[in-house]
């Protein structure tokens, strides 16, 4: 049996585990209550006492981020949804901001240092981190979320900390060597970037100590090519953190890299058809809906995340009965696009793009208004420029079959110059809608 932070939670049967999950939804709901005014309006007419079976709770109503915005807009800085009072906080984050205005979060220090901390040692169970690993962190100090739960985390079971704000990526993969980490954490996009970069300028990635690379902020560590991708451009293993800064860290890959496991002795999850909003089977692809069930400051209920999730809830390798999200989070709703009659999920277009050795790692999707007839525009730039005209035309024209028979569209592809496309070290944004 693989490490487990909570052996006696990790293998509770499904229905020891939704007995678990309803007692704590009902207590979280009167504690919502309790405390919020957003939740004290949105739950009128409803009781706890009402909530006997987990399927009585798709009669709760949902949350929405633009709810939490506008109850924000309204009530500034922290909205009427939150649990506690202002000056209770002891640490405060907000989103990314990527779609809109960004969402500010704050949290108790019975969050920050217990709740949080108990999240993410399924985590660190989960990756097999342990208090003889280094962990290099290359990110800035500021208002985003990731990485700071990891990193204080890793700091409680004893793991060295080396710090990575402040630098060039080149100083960033020396002091990777220069100080024996085993355990490097970032975005793939920023991962790969750093791969590939240490390639150019002489540093063995795969014969430094790294052992573990963690990825999170992008649906790319469950895309099969991106894996290999990062597992070959570092010699190690590459595992998936999943979360969001309104919900908080909720699902970690094991060992046994067979999807990513949803921390279901702290969240009740739910995929729901984007359409009628009913409950999809095992293995259809439905919107990650998610309950925290053991936050104090800023709990959600039933909080619409957008992900788009399949559900596996057959018993892993490892041995956790905690349900899989096979591929991870596939995709965003808001990300998803509807183009020549089928639903385009960029993690599928990404899988291919990866797989073809004459193309880089970085790509951009164009999609043009519905009806305009022209094509989706696929840009990517070639690996090396000394691919001659006649290779690159064969990898694009296999390129675009792949594409059409897998996810039935024909779509046009475009070489651009070498390190024309926009690197990011955060979130990356590739989708451009005319």
């Amino acid at each position: 049996m693989a490490m487990m932070w909570k052996p006696e939670l990790e293998t509770l049967s499904r229905e020891e585990l939704e007995r678990r999950q309803l007692k704590l939804f009902r207590k979280q709901m009167h504690h919502v209550m309790e405390e919020s005014p957003f939740y004290r309006r949105k739950f009128a007419g409803i009781h706890p006492s009402d909530i006997k079976t987990v399927d009585d709770v798709r009669n709760v109503p949902f949350t929405t981020k633009q709810e939490l915005l506008d109850s924000q807009q309204e009530y500034p800085i922290y909205g009427d949804f939150p649990c506690i009072r202002p000056h209770q906080a002891t640490r405060v984050f907000q989103t990314s901001g990527t779609t809109g205005t960004p969402l500010r979060i704050s949290w108790t220090k019975k969050d920050w240092f217990e709740t949080f901390y108990d999240q993410f040692s399924y985590f660190l169970y989960g990756y097999g981190v342990s208090p003889a690993d280094v962990a290099f962190f290359p990110f800035m100090y500021g208002l985003f979320v990731a990485w700071w739960g990891m990193q204080a985390t890793m700091e409680l079971h004893g793991v060295t900390i080396v710090p990575g704000g402040g630098q060039t990526s080149e100083n960033r993969l020396r002091s990777i060597i220069d100080w024996g980490a085993t355990v490097v954490c970032g975005t793939p996009t920023y991962i790969i970037f750093l791969g590939e970069l240490a390639e150019k300028i002489g540093i063995d990635l795969p014969g430094s100590k790294v052992r573990i690379v963690i990825t999170a902020g992008e649906p790319g560590a469950q895309v099969p090519s991106t894996k290999q991708l990062i597992e070959r451009l570092w010699g190690a293993k590459n595992y998936d953190d999943i979360g969001s800064t309104e919900i908080s860290n909720f699902g970690f890959e094991c060992v046994a890299q067979q999807g990513t496991h949803l921390i279901e002795s702290m969240f009740l999850p739910e995929s729901l058809d984007l359409e009628t909003g009913k409950q999809v089977g095992q293995g259809e692809i439905g919107e990650l809906v998610l309950t925290n069930l053991c936050c104090e400051s800023m709990p959600l209920l039933r909080y619409k995340t957008k992900d788009l999730v399949r559900f596996n809830y057959d018993a892993c390798e490892c041995g956790r009965t905690f349900l899989r999200m096979e591929g991870g989070v596939l995709g965003r709703a808001d990300d998803m696009f509807h183009f020549g009659g089928v639903n385009i999920y960029p993690s599928a277009i990404e899988n291919f793009i990866r797989g073809v050795p004459e193309f880089a790692s970085e790509y951009q999707l164009v999609v043009p208004p519905q009806g305009s007839g022209e094509k989706l525009l696929i840009k990517v730039e070639p690996a090396t420029t000394d691919i001659s005209e006649d290779r690159m035309h064969e990898a694009v024209s296999r390129f675009v079959k792949d594409v059409n028979y897998n996810v039935k569209i024909t779509p046009r592809v475009e070489i651009v110059e070498s390190g024309s496309l926009t690197r990011f070290e955060g979130k990356a944004r590739r989708i451009i809608r005319l």
